[in-house]
C-alpha cells in the first residue's frame, strides 16, 4: 500500500485541465495499478481526497460492514463520489470538473500526504487549513 506523506505547494492546472502529481506520489504507486488513483470529496474539509486502489478497496469492504447495518455510512457516500483517473506519461492527471468545484480548485493547488491517502486542495484553503492546523498544535490539540 502507497505512503503518501510531504505537502507539495505551487501547482497549477494548465490549459488542458492537468496538473502533475507529485513525483514522490507517483513513485508510491504500484506498477500493477495502472498508474490510476481514486479522487473524492473530502467529507470534513474544502477539499479532495486521493488514494491508491489498495486502499480504495480497503474503504470499500469498511462500507461493506456499514451495509450490514442497514445504514449508509461515510464509506458509501465516498464510493458513491469518487472518481477513478490516470496518471498520464507526463506524470499528470486531471481531476473532474464536478470535484474541482467541489473543493474550489481552479489554478492553483497543493497536495498534502496524509499516509494511505492525499489532500488536494485549492492553494487559497491550504493556506487557511495549515494556519488552523499550527493554531491546534500550539493550543495542544484543541481549535
Amino acid at each position: 500500500m502507497a505512503l503518501f506523506t510531504g505537502t507539495y505547494a505551487d501547482n497549477r492546472i494548465d490549459r488542458k485541465g492537468r496538473v502533475s502529481l507529485p513525483a514522490k506520489f507517483r513513485a508510491e504507486l504500484p506498477p500493477e495499478n495502472n498508474r490510476e488513483i481514486y479522487i473524492y470529496p473530502s467529507a470534513d474539509l474544502v477539499a479532495l481526497g486521493a488514494c491508491d486502489r489498495a486502499h480504495m478497496e480497503q474503504l470499500r469492504d469498511a462500507a461493506g460492514i456499514s451495509a450490514n447495518d442497514g445504514e449508509d455510512g461515510d464509506y458509501d457516500w465516498l464510493l458513491e463520489n469518487a472518481c477513478n483517473v490516470t496518471v498520464d506519461s507526463g506524470g499528470r492527471i486531471i481531476i473532474p470538473a464536478e470535484l474541482a468545484d467541489y473543493a474550489g480548485i481552479s489554478e492553483s493547488l497543493v497536495f498534502v500526504g496524509r499516509g494511505h491517502r492525499f489532500l488536494i486542495m485549492s492553494a487559497d484553503t491550504h493556506a487557511d487549513y495549515r494556519k488552523r492546523a499550527l493554531e491546534r498544535r500550539r493550543n495542544g490539540g484543541k481549535a
